[in-house]
């Protein structure tokens, strides 16, 4: 089945992320998405068949490595009012993403991608995928539920809408190196990343993608069936 729903609009937002590893080398061919990856320390070259860990992560204040650690704790209510947390996801590889039902720019074109991704790994019962509303006041459980079947989805186990407290969602943000605020200057009253993030079993964030972008998603979707491997 082709994507069931035609998206458009473009995305502004630049999202700085690095990696650990050697800086300043020419990468020839490699695609900017593999700076994602962890670097060869000898060439320099981006691992193609190897994930590390982007963002911000602690270090070991004696050896200097990356010490990993997965995503706080959070548990809220899903689109059919069910309770669903971040315990019910360990185990699986999911990816994760903010948006509101009302967003008048990106969201439907990173709703393209999701359902791009749902429809790649339908098969896949390990893998899950969360989308947070940043706009709880309007996004009820009943909305967004209305929204997913809008959207298509048959499979609203795997597919999580999240509601929750609006601004431990915002901090929470964090952890998934994505931005959720409040902003009445911007479409929709909100800024908003449109970025998918993808998590590991342990629920360490591993990678991402600009959502808007559909070449992007074509290297996170190599990212996750590297984690469903393992």
């Amino acid at each position: 089945m082709l994507y069931r729903i035609l998206f458009s609009g473009l995305f502004l937002l630049i999202f700085a992320c690095t990696d650990s590893g050697v800086a300043n080398v020419d990468q020839g061919d490699q695609p900017n998405f593999y700076r994602r990856h962890p670097q060869d320390p000898e060439t320099g070259k981006f691992l193609v068949d190897s994930l590390g860990f982007p963002g911000n992560q602690p270090t070991d204040p004696v050896t200097g490595e990356v010490d990993p650690q997965p995503v706080r704790n959070w548990n809220y209510i899903d689109q059919l009012r069910r309770p669903f947390g971040s315990d019910s996801l360990l185990g699986k590889v999911y990816v994760a993403e903010f948006f509101f039902t009302s967003c008048p720019t990106i969201c439907p074109k990173v709703k393209g991608q999701m359902l791009r991704l749902e429809e790649e790994f339908g098969d896949e019962p390990d893998f899950a995928m969360v989308s947070f509303t940043v706009d709880p006041k309007r996004d009820t459980p009943e909305r967004m539920k209305e929204y997913a079947e809008k959207l298509g989805i048959v499979d609203m186990d795997r597919w999580r809408f999240i509601y929750g407290d609006k601004f431990e969602i915002y901090d929470l943000d964090k952890d998934y190196l994505s931005i959720a605020e409040e902003n009445p200057n911007a479409p929709g009253g909100f800024d908003h990343s449109g970025y998918i993030v993808l998590v590991d079993r342990q629920g360490r964030v591993r990678s991402y993608a600009n959502g808007t972008k559909p070449e992007e998603v074509d290297y996170l979707i190599k990212d996750i069936d590297l984690l469903l491997s393992k």
